[in-house]
């Protein structure tokens, strides 16, 4: 497809220059990657993080991208801090021919990556000194390619390789393994396609047609790549049917009716026919090795069935019975989806619920690492187990609720005791349970009050408590605020602001007397509006720290602050806010969005601040200065400590500009 010879040679040089680059460009901040790295070697690194992405975070982790036996794989590296830098060793896989390296660190911000400015910590594997691995020039050629860019999580941002490199490293593999090409036609289509776009449906056919004359004893897997190019690229419903019926009749248990089959089941939407049908997939494709790992989702998903459909016919000793054949992910699934739900709706007793709840997490911890949640390469095996974590620390949270529930409170002090110190001063409604279970059984208290005002997630009924105890100890009660702010001190690192800047857009307003206004954006007054609804819980629940702040900046004459109700469609909301807001003895003026012409509901100037923040979600927090949106931010974490204090931040932080 290159026409000259001078382009391939150019293509090649550049290509050649491409990979030394990258080579000297990387000891920066990784060095030690092999010049020639060999398949079962060892490769000792060191990664430096300075003057990168990842220099002020504390725990650095690392993975690897590598394609093994012509298969795209995710490996993680062997970390260890020395210092300040870190030991990074890499096993080369046994039939590796490429390798990209990966490192990241988790912060409060999100994740945060490093791939060497955008260049890519990469390496090339050699079978012995100038003999690559068979699979090494496609690799290179798809994983700095912006085509296949989204398979690796968005490893680069901008490409050095244009789609001419591509090509001639494609072609080289052909030329040098034509063996292989059924393991990578696909590849070399979908290449095609996006190269010589005009001329794909001419070439597509003929290069199928030829390589289709020897397929002959060639692994399901090739045939079905060939129907779906046929189906979905060249639109050839005759030509992929006439594959379909080869592949029914050479695999007719293979992956492809495996998949036809689960598709048929995802159709149906009486309950009891589809449970009966999981049932049947289950005998007509049992589970076995040869179920390519691609499709185990697709078990996963049956047995999610099964659970719901017991849980829902209140089956519940089927369920003990299948709990102990579900991995994690999919006893996770069935206990946020079902046994979480119906604790919050209250729909189901919590003694049953216990039943069931209690052998899931048992079983969850058994197999927090059984590797259930990677998929393909989206997570490394150390990211699919962080997650496992994660996700069983939730549960353990929804746990204790449950417990005290039931007033168990010997079993909520013993879940707290399998949580993470780290996770068990994140919420204060938790953190009220935990004072609870210990008052009830005669427990001090005072060191979780301490641990959650360090924590800033104090209630107000354990502040009071926290408060009452300092006072028993003979201190002045006006020395408290400065004592519970040196608590927090003891936690807290110094954060700044994350303050932006968006124009604001107008807010009209009625207020309680039925006056419509445009409220001043404009006034050089620092505005805090606080977008709510009734039927909002999170909202309400976060109104006694809006009322401490509220109360706090009451005679500050460069504060405003504006409750705003909206999204509500329901007849009476307006007497509803207010009976609401007189009940619980807030002293918190609200006005209330106006309705869209034509509409039904009160979102007229809320919707304008969706559409900046792609969400509509609330409580909506909203600081406005000088007609620009400077900070925002969306939900509540039921820590009202938090909220006066990332508020009150931002108030000041504003103040000082």
């Amino acid at each position: 497809m290159l026409k000259k010879l001078n382009i391939k040679l150019l293509v090649l040089a550049f290509c050649a220059l491409t990979i030394k680059v990258s080579a000297q460009e990387v000891t920066s901040r990784l060095q030690g990657m092999a010049d020639i790295p060999i398949p079962g070697t060892t490769i000792h690194m060191t990664y430096d993080p300075k003057g990168g992405p990842l220099e002020n975070i504390q725990e650095i982790n690392g993975y690897a991208y590598v394609f093994n036996d012509y298969r795209w794989e995710i490996e993680d590296i062997k970390m260890k801090k020395n210092g300040s830098t870190w030991n990074a060793d890499f096993t080369v896989p046994k039939n590796c021919a490429f390798m990209a390296f990966k490192f990241y660190g988790n912060t409060e911000n999100g994740l945060v990556t490093d791939t060497n400015q955008d260049k890519g910590y990469m390496l090339v594997a050699f079978k012995e000194p100038k003999v690559k691995m068979p699979g090494a020039d496609l690799a290179w050629a798809t994983f700095r390619n912006k085509n296949f860019n989204g398979e690796f999580s968005g490893y680069f941002k901008d490409f050095s390789i244009d789609g001419d490199a591509t090509e001639y490293w494609l072609k080289k593999e052909v030329q040098d393994h034509p063996d292989r090409f059924p393991e990578f036609f696909d590849t070399y289509i979908k290449i095609l396609k996006k190269q010589k776009p005009e001329k794909f449906e001419e070439i597509a056919p003929k290069i199928l047609t030829q390589f289709s004359k020897n397929t002959k004893g060639m692994p399901e897997e090739v045939f079905v790549k060939l129907r779906n190019i046929y189906l979905f690229d060249l639109k050839d419903q005759k030509k992929a049917d006439s594959l379909e019926t080869v592949i029914e009749k050479q695999f007719p248990n293979g992956a492809h009716s495996r998949f036809k089959a689960y598709q048929k089941i995802n159709k149906i939407a009486d309950a009891a026919e589809k449970f009966k049908a999981a049932n049947q997939f289950l005998t007509d494709f049992p589970y076995s090795k040869e179920v390519p790992a691609s499709q185990n989702y697709l078990y996963d998903n049956i047995v999610k069935i099964k659970f719901g459909y017991y849980f829902e016919t209140k089956d519940y000793k089927s369920i003990l019975a299948l709990i102990p054949t579900m991995n994690f992910a999919s006893i996770n699934d069935g206990y946020h989806q079902y046994i979480s739900k119906a604790l919050y709706l209250k729909s189901v007793d919590p003694a049953v619920i216990e039943t069931m709840a209690v052998p899931m997490i048992k079983e969850m911890k058994a197999k927090v690492n059984d590797l259930s949640y990677m998929q393909g390469i989206y997570w490394s095996p150390n990211q699919a187990t962080e997650n496992a974590k994660n996700q069983l620390n939730n549960e353990l949270v929804i746990q204790i609720r449950m417990f005290d529930m039931l007033k168990k409170y010997k079993e909520v002090l013993e879940t707290f005791d399998a949580l993470p110190l780290e996770k068990r001063y994140e919420k204060a409604s938790i953190n009220d349970i935990h004072v609870r279970a210990l008052e009830a059984l005669n427990k001090p208290i005072i060191e979780v009050l301490k641990n959650a005002a360090r924590r800033n997630t104090l209630s107000e009924g354990m502040t009071a408590k926290l408060k009452e105890a300092y006072l028993k100890e003979g201190k002045k009660e006006s020395d408290f605020p400065a004592y519970l702010e040196q608590l927090k001190k003891e936690n807290k690192s110094e954060e700044k602001i994350a303050l932006i800047d968006i124009a604001a857009p107008a807010i009209k307003v009625q207020g309680t007397d039925g006056k419509t206004k445009q409220l001043d954006l404009n006034n050089g007054k620092i505005i805090v509006i606080d977008f709510w609804a009734t039927w909002c819980g999170p909202c309400k629940k976060a109104f006694p720290a809006m009322q401490q702040l509220v109360t706090n900046f009451k005679e500050d004459q460069q504060v405003e602050v504006y409750f705003i109700s909206t999204q509500e469609n329901h007849e009476g909301y307006k007497k509803a806010a207010v009976a609401y807001l007189k009940e619980k003895g807030l002293k918190l003026d609200t006005y209330f969005d106006l309705v869209k012409k034509g509409g039904s509901t009160n979102n007229e100037s809320f919707s304008k601040y969706a559409a900046i923040f792609k969400s509509s979600g609330i409580p909506r927090k909203v600081v406005i200065k000088n007609g620009k949106i400077r900070f925002t931010s969306e939900g509540y974490s039921g820590n009202p400590g938090q909220l006066v204090d990332e508020l009150t931040g931002v108030i000041n932080a504003l103040k000082n500009e």
